[in-house]
């Protein structure tokens, strides 16, 4: 009898595991098949349609606008219908705009389809995946959880990114359209089942009578650091503090190749993969040191890296100085959009999380719209990349400031 006690609390840790490894394959679809892989459609595009570099780069403007849009209303079918149906009608719709990728001509085609697509991609996105993650975590730290299933954000940049960008070059869009839409219909509409809450994450018990969790642990998930009261301040320092620095890291990758290109440095794109690789070497990081360190305290050290390299890249004038600013802010991309929910969650309680994470997930995507625009205006104001860099810097130095007046529990996430 003891030993089928002892085993019941391990396949139920494997099981909850097993989630975390579901939610990490969904993330990284969803990026590597959506967000990274716009780059080689708007190649395609232009090289075979009448679709000029603006028309699709206004497309990918839409996307990332429309699935930052499209987290509302995910937060709100969650708990109705739970994370299966929402899960199965996102990855259909998906699948169809997927595969009509390459039956696109004209610019309007391009934008409706991109602003569906990014609409119902949200079905699949950090929302449902960290709500997922959560519900089973609910009875002891969810912070190396969620961070374990966000790296899939980073690992699908890098891993399909190369092969999507070799597919359309070699097969062309039409065709590769329809073996990614193939890809996320099968591999995401197995995992929605597997995936399924057994109860929508509102409904989940709040005190120990119902349930077989920990008192303290439950205490702290469930009791919000921050008043329904004071919940507006919170949440628009919250906002503007990662807005800021997000949409320094989207700017400075899409400027980096150019900047290195202007001041004649040999092969900047060393520079730019960096940086994708060592996301994820700094999501390894976080993974490991999370536990044991205060969120706040690593939310204000990813803000004085961010600072630093933002430095180094505004007056480097070489490779490796480029490169010593590439690595430094690779750092800090693979791990703040996973702090993000970790301080929605501590601020604001589990009851709050879904609605107010899918609300804080639209405004830092407005930050992630704008970036590159904002820096090439800049840019073209100044004749130069260094003040652009140098006013992310600053953006990213009051990002700390702001992270500073935000409460902590004063214990490791």
């Amino acid at each position: 009898m003891q030993g089928e006690t002892t085993r019941a609390p391990a396949a139920q840790q494997r099981g909850a595991w097993g989630i975390v490894g579901a939610a990490f394959i969904m993330l990284a679809l969803n990026t590597g098949f959506g967000f990274y892989a716009l780059g080689a459609f708007s190649r395609s595009y232009v090289d075979n349609t009448d679709i000029t570099l603006t028309a699709a780069s206004a497309g990918a403007t839409i996307f990332l606008l429309s699935n930052g849009l499209g987290g509302l209303p995910v937060a709100r079918l969650l708990p109705r219908y739970g994370i299966r149906r929402v899960m199965v009608v996102s990855v259909l719709i998906s699948g169809a705009c997927i595969a009509l990728l390459g039956s696109v001509s004209h610019a309007w085609q391009l934008w409706l389809l991109y602003a569906v697509y990014g609409t119902a991609s949200a079905g699949y996105s950090m929302i449902p995946a960290s709500t997922m993650v959560l519900e089973r975590f609910k009875d002891r730290s969810p912070a190396r959880p969620l961070a374990v299933a966000a790296a899939g954000l980073s690992v699908g940049g890098a891993l399909f990114t190369p092969i999507v960008t070799a597919a359309v070059l070699a097969n062309g869009l039409q065709v590769t359209g329809f073996v990614m839409a193939a890809v996320v219909i099968g591999v995401l509409i197995p995992i929605a089942g597997f995936a399924q809450p057994r109860r929508p994450i509102e409904t989940l018990p709040s005190s120990p009578q119902d349930s077989s969790t920990s008192t303290a642990v439950l205490q702290d998930l469930h009791e919000p650091l921050v008043s329904v009261e004071r919940t507006r301040w919170a949440f628009i320092t919250l906002c503007v503090a990662f807005g800021l620095l997000i949409m320094s890291q989207v700017a400075a990758i899409a400027h980096m190749l150019i900047l290195g290109q202007e001041r004649d440095i040999v092969n900047p794109a060393v520079a730019v993969s960096l940086i994708a690789a060592t996301s994820v070497v700094g999501r390894v990081l976080g993974i490991l040191v999370l536990p044991h360190v205060p969120l706040k305290i690593l939310s204000l050290a990813m803000s004085v890296l961010q600072v630093s390299s933002l430095i180094v890249i505004a007056t480097a004038h070489s490779l490796p100085a480029l490169i010593v600013g590439a690595v430094l802010m690779g750092l800090t991309v693979g791990n703040n959009q996973v702090f993000v929910p970790l301080w929605v969650l501590d601020l604001f309680g589990i009851e709050r999380y879904a609605h107010l994470f899918a609300r804080a997930n639209l405004y830092t995507s407005f930050g992630i719209a704008a970036a590159p625009l904002y820096v090439g205006v800049v840019h073209q104001l100044t004749g130069d990349y260094f003040v652009p860099f140098l006013l992310m810097g600053a953006g990213s130095a009051v990002a700390g400031l702001l992270i500073l007046t935000l409460p902590s529990r004063g214990r490791p996430a």
